[in-house]
Formats: structure tokens, sequence, C-alpha cells
């Protein structure tokens, strides 16, 4: 067995991302009358959409040097073989939120006059905050995104703050105009939410293998990223950079809030997903190959063992 030309065809062919995608959709089947039709439904369409979306953000930003598959790989991978997030909609809707700031954000880079770009972001991370509170945590990480990028200043910060009030402002003004102050209040956010913390009592065998082998991964494409990959662009340093304190952030967040460890999941998978596929596209070693094809067979396998255990 000939582990490049694998690891290869996972990088560059169309044909096991197709196949990807199909096992996405069949761990799905057996768990297809346990819950809402629309929850299932909705939520597997996300995810995929997701998926897809990434691998358009990284291709327009050529965030990694190569063009690859993986990041769609990956996100399909890590999401459709947990039966955790079969149902889950507000952490797809969430998930998808968090992805479109992304596309904002990266247009921001060392462009100073990124004023409706900042907009945007505070905008949907406001609207989706009536779905789910913890989206405005992201507010201050994506500022420090613009600081990273260079475009973060007067301007940029006063269009972001816009964005969240504006949105209140409406609220309020549509309060006004319909005269129902309680129906107002109620819609707001529930703040307390925010600092809402409650952490893990205990965990299953199968969370700790996941998080330790998510763990070397993590690792190794942070060695790669600052240790190794001295050949890349400054801005592909910086963003990655930046995706990785994301990760590492949002994973605490994890932690502390566990009562939406579905949501923070399915959210941390996406940067994850980045961050998985340049360490694993832009090297040709066998161990590389070995190793990549050892993390194609874990996630599946793992939930299939403990699911008959």
């Amino acid at each position: 067995m000939n582990i490049r030309i694998i690891h290869k065809s996972f990088i560059n062919h169309r044909f096991p991302l197709i196949i990807t995608l199909l096992i996405f959709i069949a761990f799905r089947i057996p768990w297809m009358n346990e819950g809402n039709p629309l929850e299932f439904w909705g939520s597997m369409f996300i995810q995929i959409s997701i998926a897809l979306f990434l691998l358009y953000f990284t291709q327009k930003y050529a965030i990694i040097r190569q063009k690859t598959l993986l990041p769609a790989f990956f996100y399909l991978l890590l999401v459709g073989t947990n039966p955790l997030f079969f149902y889950d909609l507000r952490g797809s809707v969430s998930s998808f939120l968090i992805l479109l700031c992304f596309l904002f954000l990266f247009a921001t880079y060392q462009n100073p006059s990124s004023q409706r770009n900042a907009l945007n972001i505070s905008l949907v991370l406001a609207l989706g905050s009536f779905y789910w509170v913890p989206l405005l945590l992201f507010v201050p990480l994506f500022w420090q995104g613009m600081y990273l990028f260079k475009s973060l200043n007067s301007n940029t910060f006063f269009a972001s703050l816009m964005g969240l009030v504006v949105v209140w402002l409406f609220l309020f003004a549509w309060s006004i105009y319909k005269n129902e102050w309680i129906v107002s209040i109620q819609a707001l956010p529930n703040w307390s939410a925010l600092w809402d913390f409650r952490f893990p009592t205990a965990m299953s065998m199968k969370d700790w293998i996941t998080d330790i082998f998510l763990g070397i991964l993590l690792i190794l494409s942070t060695i790669k990223i600052f240790m190794v990959g001295v050949s890349e662009k400054v801005q592909t340093k910086i963003s990655f950079g930046y995706l990785l304190l994301l990760t590492v952030i949002i994973f605490i967040f994890l932690l502390s809030q566990n009562q939406w460890e579905k949501e923070w999941l399915l959210i941390v998978y996406v940067p994850l997903s980045i961050l998985l596929s340049h360490y694993f596209t832009l090297s040709n070693k066998p161990t590389i190959g070995w190793l990549f094809l050892l993390a194609v067979v874990f996630f599946p396998l793992k939930h299939l063992i403990f699911l008959f255990l």
C-alpha cells in the first residue's frame, strides 16, 4: 500500500470527499426518528454547507498554499461521526455564523478602511445572540483578529460598536412604535447566560481519547506553523496564529460552559479543521501519511466501538 498516493488522493481528488459525504449521511440514518425532523434535516444541511463554505473560504484567501479539499473533509469527519451533533440546530447555525464572520475578518487584512466588514461582523454576532447568547463572547475575539490583521483603528472599532448598538436600537424603536415594552425587554439576550460557568464533573473514556488525540494533532500543527514552516508568508503565519489562538480560547469556553458542549464543539471544529488541513496538506512524509490514515479511521471507528459497548 502506497501511503503517499492515498494521502495525496484525499488532498486533491473529489472522490474521497464524496465518499466522506456519503458516510456523513449514512451515519445519521439510524437516528432519523430519534427527534425533531426539522432539527435533524436542518442540522445536516447546515453542517454540509459549512464544509463546502470552508473550501470557498480557504481558497478565496489562499490560507493554505496548496489547493486542498481537506478542510471540508475534516469538518465532515469530526462532525459527521458523532451522534451528539445530529440534532443540534443551534450549534450548527452558530458555527455557520462564526464562519461567515471569518469571511468578513480575513477581508480586513492590512486594510484600515474596513468599517463595512467590522460592521458586518458585529451585526452577525448581535443578531445571532438572540438565538444563542454566547456568540457575543466572540466580539472581543474578532477585535483581536482585526488588531493582528492591522485593521483595528478608531473607525473600525466604532463601526463594530455601531453594529451592536443598531440592532438594539431597532428593537427599542420597534417597541416604541408598537408600545410593547415588555415584549421588547423579553426579546433582549439573557446577559447573565454569558457568565454561567459550569465545569464538567466527569469525562467519559471516549471524550478523553478524543481530546488527547485532537490535542496531539493540534500540537503537531502548532509546531509546523511556528517552527517548521519558515517558508510561509507573514500573512499565512498571522492567519494561522489567530486561528490557533481562537481554537484554544474556544476549548476554554467548552470546559467552562459545559452546558453548551455541543455548540462549542461544533464551533471549535471550524478553525480546527483548517489547522489540521494545513498540517496534512503540505507534507509528503510517509509518517504524516500514516498519521493521516490513522485520523481517517480513528473517528468513525471510535464512535462505532463505543456505540456497541
